[in-house]
């Protein structure tokens, strides 16, 4: 009996540990993977981009028209932040930071700085709560949420949109959520906002990464995300973190 306990003990253990070794090196290929995208593809892209900038100069001396040049540069530098965005996730997911005691209100404060410009030309209002908790989290994971969904809404709500942000604390965790007066989202799409990152081969998939850029970050921090329609019109996205201990 002893005998076939101890048996059945260590091959759990080497399944374990194989199952540890397996782990290791799927985090290392991601790694080397986000590696070899920010690095490798980054040089002929920028090879490409000189040659925008250089054959709109051309055409400009030329007196022709700088559509063509504009669109192959603004498709470059599309490309540029696509893989600037995809090679950080990769990363994270790879190798995850340690959470540590975040200001939510300094990295709140810092993304609408960084969203200034565009906050003026939309003519936005941004309404804030009086105060911030202070959470357990990865700074410039939240900066980076914090980002896409204001970015969101200031894409989506319209002309002269009306954002609120606004948390509050539930029994475990606290709710964060930047609300917006615009259209709001259609029924048949809500499945689809927060697309995870294996389901982006899918045809009918979403085209943009943030939300699921989002996602992964919030999800990589122990919590939730989502998004409610306001009963008035607009849309409501959201994210949890666990409450501080």
């Amino acid at each position: 009996m002893n005998e076939c306990l101890m048996k059945k003990e260590g091959t759990s253990k080497a399944a374990s540990e194989k199952l540890a070794q397996e782990n290791a090196r799927l985090r290392g290929d991601l790694l080397t993977i986000a590696r070899r995208i920010s690095h490798d593809l980054r040089t002929p892209l920028g090879s490409i981009i000189n040659a925008g900038e250089a054959l709109k100069e051309i055409m400009a001396e030329k007196g022709l028209s700088p559509a063509l040049a504009d669109s192959l540069l603004n498709s470059a530098e599309e490309t540029f932040r696509l893989i600037k965005r995809t090679s950080f996730v990769a990363k994270a997911s790879a190798n995850p930071s340690a959470k540590e005691p975040v200001i939510m209100a300094e990295i709140v404060s810092g993304v609408l700085q960084q969203l200034e410009s565009h906050i003026v030309k939309k003519r936005a209002s941004i309404i804030e709560p009086e105060a911030w908790p202070d959470v357990d989290g990865v700074s410039v994971w939240l900066e980076i949420i914090w980002w896409n969904l204001l970015a969101n809404a200031l894409e989506h709500a319209g002309e002269s949109p009306k954002i609120e942000l606004s948390w509050r604390a539930e029994v475990k965790n606290f709710c964060f959520r930047v609300c917006d007066n615009g259209g709001g989202v259609p029924a048949a799409n809500h499945a689809k906002l927060f697309q995870t990152f294996h389901s982006l081969h899918e045809l009918d998939s979403t085209r943009g990464l943030g939300l699921s850029i989002v996602q992964r970050l919030v999800d990589l921090q122990g919590g939730t995300c989502g998004y409610e329609a306001k009963p008035d019109g607009g849309a409501c996205f959201f994210f949890t973190l666990p409450a501080n201990n």
